[in-house]
């Protein structure tokens, strides 16, 4: 009887090959990828604390009662990231720039993340629970509560005011020694820090002077005098600066508020502030 190795040499070479062939046709890899969107935004954080964001989609309404005839003025950090603005009253404006940023992500550590304009944002983490996300071309900064967001393992870097206690004074000298730096402008979410003139149009954020052997509170400042937007009663704006960096991390900028209004009746007039969905 003819063994197998006999049998398969009268088998033709292109049925071998056929056979070959669909043998390995059911051969099937699947790679199935998840992505875990980030929350798309910190809310207001002059106004409200970190824990209050364990969610990842807080909404945050701004109100200011005016009575007739009163000119009233307001201003503030609204948000760092991706929201949407609406207003039931004209006087709200708004801005997007870099003078600041946070970060959303799914690990924590150090990093450096390169954004589409050219700017290097740089997250230098201190302590096991708070960090610097400095701007690296203005050298500005913000000191961030590292906060873990909703269920799918993000974590919010949340700007914080700060005392300079001593956790954080050694946190700043090491990442002054560490880029070779002298000094370092210091962004503090208090509403003293921000600030527009409504005589001269004029917004104003400041910042704390920060060096190794001293600290001058509000010793500089960025301002602008053209650029806000105004938000129409009963539409809704989205600014949509926000960059994805990659599946694991996020570089949210700032959008500030400034409100303007002398009605000539009373009102209440409010600003609703909301995360929107990653684009």
């Amino acid at each position: 009887m003819p063994n197998l190795r006999d049998r398969l040499k009268r088998v033709p070479l292109p049925l071998l090959f056929a056979l070959v062939v669909a043998v390995g046709a059911v051969v099937v890899m699947v790679v199935q990828i998840n992505v875990i969107p980030p929350p798309p935004a910190i809310v207001a954080p002059i106004d409200t604390q970190p824990t209050e964001h364990l969610s990842g989609s807080q909404t945050v309404t701004f109100s200011v009662s005016i009575y007739a005839g009163q000119l009233v003025t307001y201003d503030n950090l609204a948000a760092l990231g991706r929201v949407s603005l609406e207003s039931n009253t004209t006087g709200w404006h708004y801005l997007v720039n870099d003078w600041i940023f946070a970060v959303m992500r799914r690990s924590t550590g150090n990093a450096t993340f390169s954004l589409p304009t050219g700017i290097e944002v740089e997250v230098f983490q201190y302590n096991s629970t708070h960090a610097l996300v400095v701007n690296r071309q203005r050298n500005t900064a913000v000191i961030a509560k590292i906060v873990s967001v909703g269920t799918l393992g993000w974590y919010a870097y949340h700007p914080v005011p700060t005392n300079y206690d001593s956790d954080t004074v050694d946190g700043l000298n090491r990442y002054l020694s560490h880029r070779g730096l002298s000094e370092v402008y210091v962004f503090q979410p208090r509403h003293d820090y921000v600030e527009f003139d409504r005589t001269n149009k004029v917004f104003r954020v400041y910042f704390d002077v920060v060096r190794s052997t001293s600290r001058t509170l509000k010793g500089t400042s960025l301002t602008n005098t053209t650029n806000f937007t105004p938000i129409q009663p009963g539409s809704t704006v989205m600014p949509t600066d926000y960059y994805i960096i990659d599946i694991n991390n996020v570089v949210l900028p700032p959008v500030w508020v400034i409100f303007k209004m002398a009605p000539a009746s009373s009102i209440n007039s409010a600003l609703t502030i909301t995360p929107l969905a990653a684009p």
